[in-house]
């Protein structure tokens, strides 16, 4: 029974024919008038269109609508910060007349300041490359053997000193620059007499130190002499002379004219003027140049050289010998 059942199947040894099944006709796929009675109430009416029409019609209005509320509004405030604006350019403009005015003053009034405090130093004089001493120096007699070589060995007695001490700042290392001696003598004559033979000298010499005497100066005048430094380093390649004047200036001569610097404007018309090619220098007058911190500087302490080398009244050497004998 199970061999009988996998026998294959016996297949008739002529094929099949078989014929495609006709296609539709062009009048089977058209609706039949029956059809056409349905079809027809779905489709939309004149006042269907219309409907839809107003509809979409009223939304763009309302959108329109809302749109124009938005500009007006936008606007209302563009005027209003148009307004403001112009408001804030008046009081910009009138600010920035106000700051150039007190940049003018104030560039004024350091000049100003600048040539009383070098007024207030004519009479002293600048003593570098000194080296120090400690505590224990004696600052009037260094001056005196310095003075008396420049001047040919004219007695110390003649000097005059008013004062006599260290710069006023920290106590250098060995390995750093000695402080400046600055001096006050009594006689300018004396001073100047000082000055200029020690420029001509050019080297001073003392126990094998090099000696150097200037004018001292405020820190003022020497910040804008040292913003001018390209401008003398040109002058001095060129070979010529130039001389710095108070209230702070700096004057060259080009033939017969005599050309001036006093003020930052004046720098680049002095150079063509002598021929020489432009010069970038910093505004001395600038807000932010006066504003720069100085050095280190630091006070020393009561009792330091120069307080030593100033001698005490009568009544307080008294005073102090009688608290010394109280305390023993």
């Amino acid at each position: 029974m199970e061999a009988a059942s996998l026998q294959p199947e016996s297949f008739p040894s002529t094929p099949a024919v078989f014929s495609p099944a006709p296609s539709p006709t062009l009048d089977t796929q058209q609706p039949q008038g029956g059809e056409w009675r349905d079809i027809l109430p779905n489709l939309l009416t004149k006042a269907d269109f219309e409907a839809l029409s107003d509809r979409l019609g009223r939304v763009v209005r309302e959108e329109v609508a809302q749109l124009r509320a938005d500009v007006a509004n936008i606007e209302a405030r563009m005027a209003v910060a148009e307004t403001e604006t112009r408001a804030l350019r008046t009081d910009l403009e009138l600010t920035n007349e106000t700051v150039t005015k007190q940049d003018a003053d104030l560039a004024f009034l350091t000049t100003w300041v600048d040539d009383l405090d070098n007024r207030g130093r004519r009479m002293n004089l600048r003593v570098r490359g000194v080296r120090e001493g400690g505590h224990s120096e004696n600052v009037p007699e260094i001056l005196r053997l310095i003075f008396a070589q420049v001047l040919g060995g004219q007695p110390a007695p003649r000097l005059g000193l008013i004062r006599a001490h260290r710069a006023l700042r920290p106590i250098p290392t060995r390995e750093e620059q000695p402080r400046d001696i600055i001096c006050g003598l009594e006689n300018y004559h004396l001073k100047e007499e000082i000055l200029r033979t020690a420029r001509r000298m050019g080297t001073i010499r003392m126990e094998g130190q090099t000696v150097s005497i200037y004018q001292d100066l405020s820190r003022y005048t020497l910040m804008a002499r040292k913003a001018l430094r390209p401008v003398t380093s040109a002058l001095q390649q060129a070979n010529i002379p130039y001389r710095w004047g108070y209230p702070f200036s700096l004057t060259a001569r080009h033939g017969q004219d005599q050309l001036t610097i006093r003020k930052p404007d004046d720098v680049q018309s002095f150079l063509r003027a002598l021929g020489l090619p432009p010069q970038q220098v910093p505004d001395w007058l600038a807000r932010s140049f006066l504003q720069q911190p100085p050095g280190p500087q630091q006070r020393q302490p009561r009792g330091h050289i120069a307080d030593q080398q100033r001698p005490r009244p009568q009544h307080q050497r008294e005073r102090h010998q009688g608290q010394a004998q109280r305390e023993q």
